[in-house]
């Protein structure tokens, strides 16, 4: 959709989940790097950090998803998930493979800033350790909603960007990337009763504060918002 959205089943456990958590979705896509990112004011060591660590998290975003494809109950949720491994460790990597070498940056701003992103990896790893694959479903889907939305609607506004930003944004607002969510969605709904919304509610939140953390990461003053 034009702002960003993915349509959800009515009622569904997802549906309910990025109800409850509008509001720090809201303020995920209100921190400094989005809104540079948005209006075409990042500037260009602090694109280069965001490449580094995002290209790491993606390495991180493979795993978990590797592990969901084993773990899934049934196949065509499995396949789902196999489907979004092979866009990562191909489209993604690959398009990483050919941008960094653009964007060197300062090998000690990128050094720092892939320390200070790992907040993120570590929250997600986490959680698939402790709670498994109900929390890592829960984790993905916390993270990709919050890129359909402000990419979706970074999409729109008519802005000059660097030619590789906007390549990434168009990545993240394109329909395929749309389905992935759809499929994160599918297995949020999924998860058993037994687990309450409450938890999931929890879990999905406190990614969107470990994507703070990481989107903060790129900037050498983080404190500057």
């Amino acid at each position: 959709m034009a702002d960003g959205s993915v349509t959800l089943v009515p009622d569904g456990r997802s549906e309910r989940v990025v109800a409850a958590c509008a509001g720090a979705l809201a303020r995920s896509a209100e921190v400094r790097f989005v809104r540079e990112a948005t209006d075409g004011t990042v500037d260009d060591d602090a694109f280069a950090a965001y490449l580094a660590i995002e290209e790491r998290f993606v390495r991180t975003a493979t795993r978990v998803t590797g592990y969901l494809t084993w773990a899934a109950p049934d196949w065509s949720e499995s396949a789902a998930h196999a489907r979004t491994v092979g866009a990562l460790v191909g489209e993604q990597l690959g398009w990483f493979r050919a941008t960094r070498v653009r964007w060197p940056g300062g090998a000690d701003h990128l050094a720092d800033a892939v320390a200070r992103s790992e907040v993120l990896a570590s929250h997600v790893l986490r959680l698939t350790t402790e709670h498994g694959a109900p929390a890592a479903v829960t984790a993905m889907f916390a993270a990709e909603t919050l890129y359909a939305g402000w990419c979706g609607r970074a999409a729109a506004v008519p802005v000059e960007r660097f030619t590789d930003l906007e390549a990434w944004i168009a990545l993240h607002a394109a329909p395929p990337f749309a389905a992935g969510v759809r499929a994160l969605a599918a297995a949020v709904d999924a998860i058993p009763e037994a687990i309450d919304d409450d938890t999931v509610i929890g879990w999905f939140r406190d990614t969107l504060r470990a994507e703070d953390a990481f989107h903060d990461s790129v900037y050498a003053d983080p404190t500057r918002t």
